[in-house]
């Protein structure tokens, strides 16, 4: 179908739309300082805040300062580290590639970036752009490697470790795990695609023809940046300075203002009026390879808030902490960048929104379990003490059953002890998780499995090691992946895990699995030869799986 001339301009350019003025009614706009009156002050950080409402600026306004050292207030045209927030203008600019019929979302990466590894299974464009690639998140990776938090983390660092991973975490596409990385590989993309940088590319195709000219992606941690505000955390005396050197474009490392950003939303909402199927595409919801939805596509979360469409992403690096929070059918947003690490975005913003939707929030009607409302029985106690006993959540988390006092007590790893009422011989209800659990027996009638959650719970036997074999863990270990070495050792009575650059770190016997520990790095779990030896172990944590080590 060949489309209009005018359309066209409108997909392969964006608007420039003057950012206009309005004036809040006095009794609202102190209802707006008030949420910020903490940070309203001369002695510690601040943020700057922007409230778009049918296309124009209705509030734009800094809180606190910008630089301590200096004594420089925050104000709208300040420039902060938006951090992940970032990620819409990389998504942005894979929508207009795609929309260009330059790439493809169904794509394998490699076809671009040939000197990814190929893991027997294909990465797509689109799994970078929702989080379902099983690339490891390079900050916990890096970290645990050997980079500091204070030092420079850059994208050749990142092109390194994606290049030198062993295997991925996940099959792509069948699970969602927020992932930097990919962000990061999509800007190598447009990169790759289009003959540029993707400072350039974004600087000529979205910031200039917006009029965004404070904002800019840094590859170049050792340039100058004007108005920037300076990132901090509290102290016991006050506040420090969090230093950050962070290149990491695509995923993070977009400086910007709320100025800026208030004339990229306000455009954004335009193009979806307009119908143009650049922006309608970042806001298609993703999909596993089982069809499941994934509520995150092209550097954009979209969710559903008290009954009203929300598009939004918050981002979190050094001491900055940020917030785009957009209600394109109500045509609202709420622009929030802060320099205080202990600055709640989403809160803020939500408080915001609500001096202007309360009258349209839906009120959420509450689901009560039926099994609450069950009458409480008696528990005969030889049952219940069949129920007592371990039951394996996931590695690292255990449910333990006790029976005390003629209850039974349920307690989950690391988690406070919380007592369960017995609505049947076989299910209690446990108020402080608003669940119920239904203890389930084999056929020969020993109690093996708990059923929480549409969980099957296995009942286990915990580890709990003798500290006097602790020994066989001792040794150096190597990540072939990482290029990193750790050397594991006792000190009174304890496994200590030792780095030459990150220090020491003590390792807890975990009993949700034998040869499991615990540490600052995730789950450590050592393996052993056909001889039964420890060989190696292998590192978890939140976003990264099995990265192994060897025993030298």
């Amino acid at each position: 179908m060949k489309l209009p001339k005018l359309f066209l301009c409108l997909i392969l350019l964006i608007i420039t739309v003057p950012v206009k003025a309005q004036v809040l009614p006095d009794s609202l706009n102190q209802k707006i300082e008030n949420i910020f009156k903490t940070y309203n002050r001369t002695n510690g950080p601040g943020c700057a805040v922007s409230v778009i409402r049918n296309d124009s600026v209705v509030f734009s306004k800094g809180f606190g300062m910008a630089s301590l050292e200096y004594d420089v207030p925050v104000r709208p045209s300040t420039v902060f580290d938006i951090a992940s927030v970032s990620k819409q203008f990389t998504g942005y600019a894979i929508s207009r590639l795609i929309q260009d019929g330059k790439i493809a979302g169904k794509d394998d990466i490699r076809k671009y970036l040939p000197d990814v590894p190929f893991f027997g299974k294909t990465i797509t464009i689109d799994h970078l752009l929702q989080h379902t690639s099983g690339l490891r998140d390079w900050p916990e990776a890096l970290v645990l490697a050997g980079w500091r938090w204070d030092e420079v983390f850059s994208f050749n660092d990142i092109m390194r470790m994606v290049k030198a991973q062993k295997e991925l975490d996940f099959e792509p596409g069948t699970k969602y795990s927020y992932s930097n990385t990919g962000y990061n590989m999509l800007a190598a993309v447009v990169e790759k695609v289009s003959g540029v940088s993707f400072s350039a590319w974004t600087a000529e195709n979205i910031f200039k023809p917006l009029g965004m000219n404070s904002s800019g992606f840094q590859d170049d941690y050792t340039v100058v940046i004007k108005n920037l505000a300076h990132s901090y955390e509290p102290t016991s005396t006050g506040f420090g300075n969090i230093p950050g050197a962070l290149t990491a474009y695509g995923s993070s490392s977009l400086f910007s203002t709320v100025e800026d950003l208030s004339k990229w939303v306000i455009n954004f909402d335009k193009q979806i009026e307009l119908k143009n199927p650049v922006y309608l595409n970042m806001l298609t919801e993703g999909k596993l390879s089982d069809n499941k939805s994934v509520p995150y596509n092209y550097g954009l979360e979209t969710s559903t808030d008290r009954g009203i469409q929300n598009v939004s992403h918050t981002g979190g690096w050094a001491g900055y902490r940020t917030i785009i929070s957009n209600y394109p059918w109500e045509s609202l947003s709420v622009i929030i960048l802060s320099n205080s690490a202990d600055f709640n975005p989403s809160q803020s913003a939500s408080e915001v929104a609500d001096l202007f939707l309360s009258s349209k929030w839906k009120k959420v009607s509450s689901v009560t379990n039926p099994v609450k409302d069950l009458q409480t029985v008696v528990l005969d106690s030889v049952l219940a003490k069949q129920y007592v006993g371990s039951y394996l959540l996931r590695a690292g988390k255990l449910i333990t059953i006790t029976y005390e006092d003629g209850k039974l007590m349920t307690q989950a790893t690391r988690e406070p002890k919380f007592p369960g009422e017995a609505k049947s011989d076989s299910t209690i209800w446990i108020e402080a998780y608003g669940a119920p659990m239904t203890f389930v027996k084999d056929k020969s009638g020993k109690v093996t499995m708990i059923r929480y959650r549409n969980i099957d719970v296995k009942r286990v036997t915990p580890w709990n090691p003798d500290p006097k074999t602790f020994s066989q863990y001792t040794g150096t270990y190597y990540s072939e992946e990482l290029a990193a070495e750790y050397k594991i050792g006792l000190k009174e009575g304890r496994l200590e895990m030792s780095h030459r650059r990150g220090g020491e770190a003590l390792l807890s016997p975990d009993p949700s699995a034998a040869d499991l520990f615990t540490s600052d790095s995730g789950y450590i779990q050592f393996t052993r030869d056909t001889q039964k030896r420890v060989n190696g172990y292998k590192v978890s944590g939140g976003r990264i799986k099995n990265i192994s080590f060897r025993k030298k």
